[in-house]
């Protein structure tokens, strides 16, 4: 009599046929499982796992980062547009061959922005803001090349850091005709003439210039203190019109920074 394959059973309980196709499915299920295991470790490895980014300036003069660092950004000023960071040579040594610059920016209104030198505008009216306003960004982009060259801290990149701390005017126009002054000032550079980005949060920024999508590159201060936070605000739209380039975060008393992109649109020197 002959025997129908459906209706033997092997030691498994389960017929002969049956096992065919659990095992034709093992086959196919565990290249696809090793497949979405290597996709989840490359999206791992692309949001999690980046070059270490450092940010140093004068409040790390006495104690400059001891840890390993893939590169880092520099602040030339002191805290102000117009002081030295008086350890600038020292964290350009450092870093080496791999960094940026940021500096700091700011509008303290009457009377000092009529004291930090004339021009490139001829203000005929002692009392025309956004025209001083204009001209002191302008300067103070100056004084940070120079502060630049007497470092030889010669790079690409540099970041405008507008945050709330610094002085500004009230004025949402006079604010803006200072970075636009200071933009015009790095542009004047007729060699190594700077990219530049802006470093800033969007209540700060919204705060002191309005809504203004300056078309910039944007280098994102988030209030984060992990990577991985920092990763997840990489999903943030810029604000300022430029690709969103990092974010900031924050781990005891040193700022780090994540690219956003694996390959980094803004350059360091």
């Amino acid at each position: 009599m002959g025997l129908s394959l459906g209706r033997l059973k092997t030691r498994s309980g389960f017929s002969p046929e049956a096992e065919i196709w659990a095992s034709r499915l093992i086959i196919i299920l565990i290249p696809v499982a090793v497949l979405v295991a290597l996709l989840f470790l490359v999206l791992f490895t692309s949001r999690a796992v980046r070059p270490l980014t450092v940010d140093m300036s004068w409040p790390n003069c006495s104690r400059l980062p001891t840890d390993q660092f893939s590169r880092a950004i520099i602040g030339v000023n002191g805290g102000l547009d117009f002081k030295p960071n008086p350890c600038l040579g020292q964290e350009v040594r450092q870093a080496n061959t791999s960094y940026a610059l940021y500096v700091n920016t700011g509008d303290p209104g009457f009377p000092r922005i009529r004291e930090v030198g004339s021009g490139p505008l001829n203000c005929a009216h002692k009392n025309q803001l956004n025209c001083y306003s204009f001209n002191y960004g302008y300067q103070a982009a100056l004084y940070s090349m120079r502060q630049a060259d007497l470092a030889a801290a010669y790079v690409p990149g540099w970041w405008l850091d507008v945050e709330s701390i610094n002085s500004w005017t009230t004025s949402l126009v006079a604010n803006r005709a200072d970075l636009m002054g200071m933009i015009y000032g790095f542009s004047s550079r007729r060699f190594l003439t700077p990219k530049l980005g802006i470093y800033t949060a969007s209540n700060q920024w919204a705060s002191l210039v309005g809504k203004w999508p300056i078309n910039l590159p944007l280098w994102l201060g988030t209030g984060d203190t992990s990577s991985f936070q920092a990763a997840k605000s990489c999903d943030t739209k810029s604000f300022l019109g430029g690709p969103l380039i990092m974010t900031q975060y924050t781990i005891g008393t040193l700022d780090f920074d994540y690219p956003c992109q694996l390959l980094s649109q803004f350059p360091a020197n």
